[in-house]
């Protein structure tokens, strides 16, 4: 008989621990779904500095959480929303890199563990800082490290207008990655953040006519890579003929880069500024695939900023001018 109730007791046991390891991780999840819906809504206005340190607080609480319990997985999604908030929100990217390391070095003896979400995080704060060769070292540790598992795998789209627009990384090849080629179009991402000069290339516009990047040396410029259908594109259009109209007298240019493989049409689209039916090789170089880009340079040819919209595009442009 005893024989028999040994084990019971032990399936008892077994269950109960494991009860409660589902219990706290259904609490981590629900923590960690409420941090970072605040730091979503946190991403669209001003906050004080009591509210950004209430909501660090809870990002700390959840790796202390992560640590305590050692649960790689809650690990690797604690560090992540650290490196979001320190790099995408404070742009502290130093510490935001920092806390991913250490978070790698953490999981890195964990069973059935994977850290590539951690190295593709770290990609995207050393391009946003700026630095290539970061990324370049970065990339060669990633594909010495256990979580590198090259499979085949195929983008598309940019049919016609609407159609998404996906780039395939150059030299695909079976020995491909996902994470990879995410980390490499972070690298060409890093040179051209703000600080790097743009690339001074030699476009064709519609109407068959050069356009030299150093020619428009003096003016602030907005490079506006976009599709047809786009929806941040189309939102922003009438934003951007009016900045055109109002301050293309004051020394500001618009070079418009349409990604669409048939660029028909365009000539009747009304943009404001040069129009150019297509550079794949610069979209490449710069990282830009499968959304509309902008670029804000300065009178230098050197990039202000990436990816500004609406209003805040509209602000930059005038500090730019200075008016």
């Amino acid at each position: 008989m005893r024989k028999l109730i040994i084990p019971a007791v032990l399936a008892a046991v077994l269950a109960l621990v494991s009860g409660a390891a589902a219990q706290e991780t259904t609490v981590f999840e629900s923590n960690y779904n409420a941090v970072l819906s605040r730091l979503q809504s946190m991403g669209h206005g001003y906050y004080s500095q009591q509210e950004w340190a209430e909501v660090e607080q809870r990002v700390n609480d959840l790796m202390a959480d992560a640590a305590q319990r050692r649960d790689g997985e809650a690990i690797v999604k604690a560090a992540l929303i650290k490196a979001m908030v320190l790099s995408d929100m404070r742009h502290a990217h130093g510490e935001a890199v920092k806390e991913l390391r250490r978070a790698r070095q953490t999981v890195r003896d964990m069973p059935g563990v994977d850290a590539s979400r951690l190295f593709v995080k770290e990609a995207e704060v050393q391009a946003a800082a700026g630095d290539a060769g970061a990324v370049q070292q970065l990339i060669e540790e990633y594909k010495a490290s256990p979580y590198y598992k090259p499979q085949p795998y195929a983008w598309s789209g940019g049919t016609g207008p609407g159609d998404p627009l996906v780039l395939t990384r150059p030299g695909a090849a079976d020995s491909d990655s996902l994470p990879l080629s995410i980390m490499e179009s972070a690298q060409a991402r890093a040179t051209a953040a703000a600080g790097v000069a743009f690339p001074d290339t030699v476009l064709t516009d519609l109407q068959g006519q050069p356009l030299a990047m150093s020619d428009l040396r003096g003016k602030v410029v907005v490079v506006d890579f976009f599709a047809r259908g786009w929806k941040n594109w189309e939102d922003d259009r009438a934003l951007m003929r009016d900045l055109w109209g109002r301050y293309n007298p004051h020394g500001f240019e618009i070079v418009n880069i349409c990604l669409e493989r048939n660029a028909a049409g365009l000539e009747t689209a009304g943009l404001p500024g040069r129009v150019i039916p297509g550079a794949p090789d610069l979209a490449r170089s710069m990282g830009v695939f499968g959304d509309r880009t902008t670029f804000l340079l300065d009178a230098e040819g050197r990039v202000i900023a990436r990816n500004l919209r609406g209003q805040d595009l509209a602000f930059a442009v005038r500090r730019a001018l200075g008016r």
